[in-house]
């Protein structure tokens, strides 16, 4: 960028309409390109520092699960406003879930706010064809956790008891219907916005057996939204407007 052009008593005046305190002024902003030059630095690095962390942590309250019925029961969990950062991490904890057969129950989370809905676990055990397969008939028993970096298979492990078996509490990764491919809840949850209304709905949809759980827990992590309207993009955009007019007043534009 050429160097500002300053007035002199030997050069012609930019305009006869500028006044002595005009002038001065104009001279003033000729050290503008270097606070300029300055502020971008400032937002360079800014931009290029690490994000902190975020996260939220909550726990809804749990219910009985009717019986042959595909609405289920539904809780839900409100993150508020002041909790709102770009989701990198979801973890779902279901406690004291107890249920006679495991593969007549699904679980899933949704984000209402965008209506978008991952599955936890849907029908253990049943794979279609045939279509009268009714899943496995181990039990729920216990505490689960359900989290895209966990390796275990609830698959795996229904299938390796019989009908009074007890599913073991812990961690594992989430699954789909007719399928025990891991299923990704970050693939349709990474990046949103964590602030707003969550929703669990847990529900049995074949007839004979009943279930319960106590509560569940929602965990997101993140990190925070850049906020385009901080003071120091304003005071840049302000600066651009102001070198902007000096170079049209220099130029004889104006």
């Amino acid at each position: 960028m050429p160097p500002y052009r300053t007035i002199t008593s030997n050069e012609e005046p930019i305009s006869t309409k500028l006044s002595m305190n005009t002038t001065t002024i104009l001279k003033s902003l000729s050290g503008v390109g270097v606070v300029f030059a300055s502020t971008v630095s400032a937002i360079t690095m800014v931009a290029t520092l690490p994000a902190s962390a975020a996260t939220f942590t909550f726990t809804g309250s749990g219910g009985n699960i009717p019986d042959d019925n595909t609405t289920g029961f539904s809780s839900t969990i409100t993150v508020p406003t002041s909790s709102n950062f770009l989701i990198t991490d979801v973890t779902v904890t279901l406690t004291g879930l107890q249920h006679n057969s495991l593969g007549q129950v699904r679980a899933a989370l949704t984000y209402v706010p965008t209506n978008t809905t991952v599955a936890l676990f849907n029908r253990v055990g049943r794979i279609v064809p045939p279509a009268t397969a009714t899943g496995d008939n181990s039990n729920f028993n216990g505490n689960y956790s359900f989290n895209d970096a966990f390796t275990g298979d609830i698959w795996t492990v229904a299938a390796s008891g019989g009908n009074l078996f007890n599913v073991a509490s812990g961690n594992y990764f989430a699954t789909g219907g007719n399928s025990s491919t891991k299923v990704p809840m970050l693939a349709s949850l990474g990046g949103q916005e964590s602030s707003g209304v969550w929703r669990l709905t847990i529900a049995d949809t074949v007839a004979g057996t009943t279930g319960s759980f106590t509560s569940w827990t929602l965990n997101l992590q993140g990190t925070p939204i850049p906020e385009p309207s901080s003071s120091l993009g304003l005071l840049a955009l302000g600066l651009l407007g102001a070198r902007a007019a000096l170079e049209r007043h220099l130029n004889g534009k104006d």
